[in-house]
């Protein structure tokens, strides 16, 4: 809870995975997937409730064994074609309606990225609360120049190659879907996490590393695996935590 407002967090996790097989519950450095998310949601001082929306009775045994509380999601909301946030409206009526506690915004964690700072969750809602804000999502300052396909030819998408700026210079935001905090009655008015009035929180780099496929996977894996992470502020699973 911060000034007042209820917090829960909701961690999306269908069964079905293209990329990687199983790659929600497929252990990372020794721990599932989705228990480096759930652990971010836990060691949050705002947080009030940590729920994962799943379809898959082995995500649900894992999600529970790290200490969430599990939705079962029908299937109609689990196949590739569905974005996460209509079963983050799913889960926000069944906390509601089935389970009878009332709460102002949602924490909404992607399982697929799993290395995020341990206080910017919990800056992220101060700014979100403090600024009145109906979302804010996490970002980093890598500004790409680029490309797009277009009939057989590449294309500039996002600068002027004959007027190219110096990157320190360039305004754009990248979004990295690790998570976003959002205004409840924002979420289910509009369906998804985007309100009327939105900022972005300004995340550690590594924030942008999701994982979508096998090369991924290997690559964050032996990362987490390098010393050099010691020297970051990083919410990582343990053997044990309170």
């Amino acid at each position: 809870m911060f000034r007042k407002k209820k917090i829960v967090a909701i961690i999306p996790a269908r069964a079905g995975s293209k990329g990687v097989k199983n790659k929600n519950i497929k252990k990372l450095n020794g721990f599932p997937l989705i228990s480096y998310s759930i652990l971010s949601a836990k060691k949050s001082k705002l947080i009030d409730k940590v729920f994962v929306s799943t379809d898959g009775k082995q995500i649900s045994r894992v999600s529970k064994i790290y200490g969430a509380e599990v939705i079962m999601r029908p299937k109609k909301l689990s196949n590739n074609t569905i974005m996460p946030d209509a079963a983050v409206v799913h889960a926000i009526n069944y906390i509601s309606k089935n389970l009878n506690f009332n709460f102002d915004y949602i924490a909404f964690l992607q399982p697929t990225s799993p290395l995020r700072n341990k206080t910017e969750l919990d800056l992220a809602i101060k700014q979100c609360i403090t600024k009145n804000q109906d979302t804010v999502f996490s970002s980093t300052d890598y500004k790409p120049f680029l490309w797009i396909k277009k009939r057989g030819k590449i294309l500039p998408d996002n600068f002027n190659p004959k007027k190219r700026r110096r990157r320190q210079i360039n305004l754009n935001i990248n979004e990295t879907g690790s998570f976003y905090v959002v205004k409840k009655n924002s979420f289910l008015k509009n369906k998804d996490r985007f309100g009327r009035k939105v900022s972005n929180f300004d995340s550690d780099f590594f924030n942008a590393f999701e994982i979508d496929n096998i090369e991924e996977f290997k690559f964050v894996e032996k990362l987490l695996q390098h010393s050099i992470l010691k020297d970051y502020n990083l919410c990582l699973p343990q053997k044990k935590w309170n």
